[in-house]
């Protein structure tokens, strides 16, 4: 499954040098620029990375999981990232147990390019998925997240991870490969709460691959006990601290609402609200206020709105890499262009590969669409996008091949 010992040997080659030129280059690049890519600042608080730390740092100290305030429990977050961050800290450091974890994320983007491969070889062929894997290598967006402190370095690997064997779930249909995906789903779910209705793509896939209801009954009773015996530490806490079931988190109030303003253009029909003493009750009210302007604003412009929710917030999600800190002197403007074409020739493989009827590549795009939908009723922009952008990179490289092919047969 993961064995490269039937790979042909330029392939195997071609594999390590990607692979081990990425991990140099990524580690430089984390050595370098490291706290100096710090989205907020260590001494205010006042951005999710370095609240991530301090979270890390309040677990340490206290035993509590916090956010926020240091001084108020959280449930705004997973709690994935502050586990992983302060299990580096307790090793390293709090200080240098953040360049352990930079470390770390460098191995697991270098993983994920394996990941790729493997998923690439899989769904297509060998060739494909070494030029994906060049493709990723050359986005630079790549080597920037492994400088930040934030969830996207670990989703994409157990997203990757996640896709790869269901690929194998579906196709052999062994209970094993059920036990594996209800464990990293989970364990995924811990870290971003987004992929919980990821089951939604193997149904989907069983459809398409007609398995009998029995099957779908069974696979989803066996993937479903994994994904709690995973999940039931989180519920447990939450529940002795809120006194009430909360199955992931409770912080989609403001993305709704910022959601509802066309363009995030909050200048036209702002509609004024009131924070409330915890995060928990502002949340409500952001998820009320959110509604209201729905109620009000979509009802009187319902085409705009319509056009906002569907291909505006597509474009929005898309039109960008998720890129804010320059790296290795490539500008902004380099790194759209290079975006952009990656999503132009992406969607032209995908059309191509459907006009082909073949459902082998579909689970590929299901994963995209899914992230797509997932995302529409909130704030969305690139970093959300980031990633299923490999993936994106499998279609791409579906036709950088095949017309390198015809070319070469013309010629």
């Amino acid at each position: 499954m993961f064995s490269l010992e039937n790979e042909e040997k330029r392939i195997k080659q071609s594999l390590f040098i990607i692979l081990a030129l990425f991990f140099i280059i990524n580690l430089g690049v984390v050595i370098k620029y490291g706290s100096g890519n710090f989205l907020g600042s260590i001494e205010k608080m006042d951005n999710d990375d370095v609240k991530y730390i301090r979270s890390a740092w309040t677990l340490m100290d206290t035993g509590k999981f916090t956010y926020h305030k240091v001084d108020e429990p959280t449930v705004y977050i997973m709690p994935g990232l502050t586990f992983v961050l302060s299990f580096f800290m307790l090793i390293f450091g709090k200080t240098n147990g953040v360049l352990a974890f930079r470390i770390f994320q460098v191995i697991l983007q270098t993983l994920s390019i394996y990941l790729l491969f493997l998923i690439g070889r899989k769904l297509f062929n060998s060739k494909i998925a070494i030029v994906a894997c060049v493709l990723n290598s050359l986005y630079v967006a790549e080597y920037f997240v492994s400088t930040i402190i934030l969830t996207e370095s670990i989703f994409k690997f157990l997203l990757l991870l996640l896709v790869y064997i269901s690929i194998y779930a579906v196709e052999e249909k062994k209970t094993l490969y059920y036990i594996l995906g209800g464990l990293v789903w989970g364990i995924t779910c811990l870290f971003r709460p987004t992929i919980a209705a990821y089951p939604i793509v193997i149904l989907i896939m069983w459809l398409v691959k007609k398995y009998s209801f029995k099957d779908m009954v069974k696979y989803t009773l066996i993937t479903s006990a994994v994904f709690c015996v995973i999940l039931s530490p989180w519920w447990i806490r939450n529940y002795k601290v809120y006194d009430r079931f909360i199955a992931l988190t409770l912080s989609t109030g403001n993305p709704f609402l910022q959601g509802t303003y066309v363009n995030y253009d909050q200048t036209k029909d702002y509609t004024p609200y009131k924070s409330r003493d915890t995060v928990i009750e502002t949340n409500e009210v952001e998820i009320e206020t959110g509604i209201y302007r729905l109620k009000t604003y979509a009802r009187k412009e319902p085409l705009k709105y319509l056009y906002w929710y569907t291909i505006g917030k597509t474009i929005k999600l898309w039109n960008m890499p998720f890129y804010w800190v320059e790296v290795l002197g490539v500008s902004f403007v380099s790194a759209e262009v290079f975006h952009l074409l990656i999503i132009g020739t992406g969607l032209y493989g995908i059309i191509r590969a459907f006009k082909k009827k073949d459902m082998d590549y579909l689970v590929a795009f299901l994963v995209i669409a899914y992230f797509n939908v997932m995302h529409l009723p909130y704030y969305t922009f690139s970093r959300y996008s980031y990633p299923v952008m490999p993936l994106v990179m499998l279609f791409s490289s579906y036709v950088i091949v095949n017309r390198y092919s015809k070319e070469r047969k013309t010629a």
